[in-house]
């Protein structure tokens, strides 16, 4: 049971087949690992093309061996068979878990047509995983009537869009008990203004008292995954005054 810290690999400039330096950015990852209990690696978030989560996963165990890791996979951007083969190389890497998602549309990648739960199924049927914990998102205020493919495929859990109060923590967790639930918090900085308007965030809710209010939603749920993609040293602060 852990707070853990969702990072944004770096950016690939479009057009370019450079990959950008890493050495900063797996700096920081290295420092944040020891202070949190696990990382979660997104992919090509807003289908913005990013360094692979797997390359990111494979160079921290390197650096910082044993940390828990889990990731994204976008399942437009690849049929079954490539799909398959990222859960294998996601094991091969060190990865525990793994957030299936439809992703944002990339330029230029045709959708596959799959879809997360179907994923999800297709994989929980295979030997492919055993290693492997499948999550699917949730939305923050969830109609658990429009999510019956979703439940009836089985994840390990679910991870919440970014929540602001514990209240949708409680009817997520109340609503889905037999899986394990990871909210998501964006973390109240003004460096993070811009993505709490973007995401519809009011941060103001929790910005006074935010370690107590982290805390009382991992007494809900066990596992609480801290985000905060302006501003890094701030977060990095906070999780290093509260461990879990």
């Amino acid at each position: 049971m852990a707070l853990w810290y969702e990072v944004n690999p770096p950016k690939i400039v479009a057009g370019s087949d450079t990959t950008p330096d890493t050495g900063q950015f797996m700096t920081r990852l290295r420092q944040v690992s020891d202070v949190c209990g696990g990382v979660h690696i997104t992919e090509n978030v807003l289908g913005i093309r990013r360094i692979s989560p797997i390359d990111i996963g494979k160079s921290l165990q390197n650096i910082a061996p044993g940390t828990n890791m889990s990731l994204t996979a976008r399942v437009r951007d690849r049929d079954a068979v490539a799909t398959d083969q990222y859960a294998r190389d996601a094991v091969d890497a060190g990865f525990s878990g793994m957030l299936l998602v439809i992703g944002d549309a990339s330029s230029g990648i045709r959708d596959s047509g799959q879809v997360p739960s179907g994923v999800v199924r297709r994989l929980r049927q295979s030997s492919i995983v055993s290693e492997l914990d499948l999550y699917l998102s949730v939305p923050a205020n969830p109609n658990y009537n429009k999510m019956r493919a979703k439940i009836d495929s089985c994840p390990w859990g679910f991870m919440t869009q970014v929540v602001h109060e514990i209240g949708q923590v409680q009817d997520i967790a109340a609503n889905l008990p037999e899986f394990h639930i990871v909210p998501i918090l964006l973390y109240p900085s003004p460096k993070n203004r811009k993505a709490a308007s973007f995401l519809k965030i009011d941060m103001s809710t929790y910005t006074d008292g935010f370690a107590r209010f982290v805390s009382r939603i991992h007494d809900i749920t066990g596992d609480v995954l801290l985000t905060s993609p302006g501003d890094y040293l701030s977060l990095y602060e906070f999780l290093s005054q509260n461990r879990y």
